[in-house]
């Protein structure tokens, strides 16, 4: 159904909605911009379409939280990018999936989230659920905002009254992310070598998942070790890698071009995740390009428009794949945070250890650093991977200095 029609009213420049199409009158409300009115054209049509009430005096004990998100992200759907709201959805999937009160978080009902009863205890446990996973902190921010602004919207459009995460706070964390033991040189080259190696092994059959069942990954050694070397020497993300073709390989000039990515949660291929990503060219070693040219005498999807790393049927490899990938490196890994517990590799860490080596060649060049990265701006790689460089600065004049007591 197309979207309502929005107009402004002579009588008192003020802006109302002909909803007539959704059994309402042809000049709902009086709005003073017209984003505020197309706003709630949005809503009125999304539940609308949801079979839910459309007035604001709805019996909001009936409406639960995926009622809720659903209207929430038809709106949002008219006003953000497409990437964006990609990742809208994903973080307020996995907001559904929390477990609160014994219940999935979107089968409770709206009006129950933001209740003094709950509130507190609702806050608490979503506050578990962001540090439980493990993320980067920009990461765990992400889920913070992203949750944060529905309930915000909801107690704004009187869903609920009031936005239990109002003021939720995240364990602060060290200046350092907990990724940076990964990206060492050490843990690098254990991937390269034991790591593969025990891949491998899960592959024949022979290695174990933590449930102790035998889990064979779909991925052959040999492309693994390909892919593993590829996105170390030239820093693609995962949807990168996955949607790479042969026509974006030039062996003469020992390049390869990104020149799209795979649609987070789906097999389609778009544009990668910046302007500055996209149609990037990236030196490769020759290491690299020979590896290229004996995949592809290999395979059986030589041709210009196939994808060089397919699943069986030709299309891209599915996020799922990755995650079976790095299960047999997370069981196997003798790395350890600064918590003391087991490192628990993901593959936007081969992309984190890109970045470290460029850093150790290229020192506080952000600006090439961030065009080799596809980074929007060289302040943003700056923010991200300053301290490597700060800290291995002050920790080199802190030993001269020590070192000046002895002479």
């Amino acid at each position: 159904m197309k979207a309502l029609i929005v107009k402004q009213r002579k009588d008192n420049q003020k802006w109302c909605i002909n909803a007539t199409r959704i059994g309402l009158s042809d000049k709902e409300g009086g709005f003073k911009t017209r984003p505020e009115a197309e706003a709630e054209a949005a809503r009125m049509l999304a539940r609308f379409q949801l079979g839910l009430p459309s007035k604001d005096d709805i019996v909001t004990e009936l409406f639960s939280v995926n009622d809720a998100i659903s209207v929430y992200l038809e709106q949002e759907k008219l006003m953000q990018t497409e990437p964006y709201h990609q990742e809208q959805i994903h973080n307020l999937q996995l907001l559904q999936k929390i477990v609160f009160e014994g219940t999935a978080v979107g089968k409770h009902q709206m009006e129950y989230l933001g209740s003094k009863a709950a509130r507190i205890s609702f806050k608490n446990t979503a506050t578990r659920a962001i540090t439980a996973e493990g993320q980067s902190i920009d990461t765990m921010e992400r889920r913070r905002k992203h949750w944060g602004k529905f309930l915000q919207h909801a107690a704004i459009s009187g869903w609920i009254d009031f936005n239990p995460l109002e003021k939720m706070k995240l364990p602060v964390k060290s200046k350092v992310d907990s990724r940076a033991p990964r990206v060492q040189k050490e843990f690098v080259r254990w991937l390269q070598t034991a790591g593969l190696t025990a891949y491998t092994e899960a592959y024949t059959n022979s290695g174990r998942t933590s449930s102790g069942q035998c889990k064979r990954p779909r991925i052959h050694p040999k492309t693994l070790q390909l892919m593993l070397q590829l996105s170390l020497t030239c820093g693609c993300r995962q949807g990168e890698l996955r949607a790479f073709k042969w026509s974006d390989y030039s062996p003469n000039r020992q390049m390869i071009r990104v020149s799209g990515a795979i649609k987070h949660g789906t097999q389609k291929r778009g544009k990668a995740k910046t302007d500055q990503s996209q149609d990037r060219d990236i030196e490769l070693p020759s290491v690299i390009c020979q590896m290229l040219d004996q995949h592809r005498t290999s395979t059986k999807f030589t041709e210009a428009d196939h994808y060089i790393f397919p699943c069986d049927a030709g299309t891209p490899l599915r996020k799922n794949d990755f995650t079976d990938i790095c299960e047999p490196f997370r069981l196997n890994c003798p790395f350890v945070d600064e918590t003391g517990k087991p490192l628990r590799f993901v593959w936007s860490d081969l992309r984190h250890a890109f970045a470290s080596n460029l850093i150790d060649q290229l020192g506080a060049n952000w600006a090439e650093v961030s065009e080799s990265m596809g980074h929007t701006n060289a302040n943003f790689t700056r923010k991200q991977y300053g301290h490597y460089i700060v800290d291995e600065e002050k920790q080199q004049r802190k030993r001269e200095a020590a070192a000046a007591i002895l002479a």
